[in-house]
């Protein structure tokens, strides 16, 4: 990867392809992870899965949305058990948390 300094001499150039091609390595294992995420879900949350909707995972914290009040209090209340659930089906924890987002 040839870098350099930019235009106003502060950071580095990096090749597109270089930037690309990790970009697309990172992406495919979140990817996966998220695939996987997506079959498991409805196994592990039972019957209250029509309850909550996975809305996304950012640095390792799950979102899921709730449809209602009631919903999101259950789900605050089994979260760590929900949590522990789901990471079992990868290789490496990285599900840190799980936080109700408004519906």
């Amino acid at each position: 990867m040839k870098q350099g300094k930019g235009p106003s001499g502060l950071g580095r150039w990096a090749a597109a392809g270089d930037v690309l091609v990790g970009w697309q390595r990172s992406a495919r294992v979140d990817g996966d992870r998220m695939l996987i995420l997506g079959q498991v879900w409805e196994r592990e949350a039972g019957h209250l899965a029509r309850h909550w909707a996975l809305d996304g995972v950012r640095k390792g914290v799950l979102y899921v949305k709730a449809s209602s009040p009631a919903a999101a209090q259950e789900l605050q209340l089994r979260a760590g058990a929900l949590q522990k659930a789901l990471n079992k089906y990868f290789r490496q924890p990285w599900i840190r948390a799980i936080k109700t987002t408004k519906a």
